[in-house]
């Protein structure tokens, strides 16, 4: 069972990557020079392997024949020939996803970005929100020091009727 659902959160890792193929192969059509990368050019032949995978597992997990031993001896024999597989397109697709986000912190403008999200706050609500945080501090302080004084009373009366 634990392969299983390794198997099914491998592919729902590489989900993402495999919708991004369709684009990429759109892309080549329509942006005049564009060159896939080595990890879109993988993407068709990895999509293939997985979905092969995939029905291996299903396979596995409908046939009702085996045992439970045997569907995980199988199921061993599934990820020793596909798991190193899953594991580079795993690692690329993650070097991938490492490089995007590197370029993408390298082009945005956090300063406008900042900018932009002082200009839609909401200044006033803000303002209120903090005294009215203030106001329930105090609230709270006075109730803990009469719940003090109360309890040093009792504790005095206590002292006073055993000596």
């Amino acid at each position: 069972m634990r392969l299983i659902a390794i198997a099914a959160a491998t592919a729902i890792i590489a989900a993402p990557a495999f919708a991004q193929d369709g684009e990429t192969r759109s892309m080549a059509g329509v942006i005049p020079g564009y060159e896939p990368s080595a990890f879109e050019q993988d993407l068709s032949d990895m999509e293939s392997r997985m979905a092969a995978f995939g029905a291996k597992v299903e396979a596995l997990d409908e046939d009702q024949t085996l045992t439970e031993a045997e569907r995980e001896t199988r199921m061993a024999a599934l990820w020793t020939e596909y798991g190193p597989d899953v594991m580079a397109f795993t690692a690329s697709a993650a070097e991938m996803g490492l490089n995007t986000a590197g370029t993408m912190m390298q082009t945005m403008n956090i300063g406008a970005m900042v900018e932009a999200a002082l200009s839609q706050a909401d200044i006033a609500g803000a303002m209120a929100s903090v005294e009215v945080q203030a106001a329930l501090a105090e609230a709270f302080a006075e109730i803990a020091s009469a719940q003090a004084q109360v309890s040093a009373e009792m504790s005095a009366d206590d002292d006073h009727d055993h000596p």
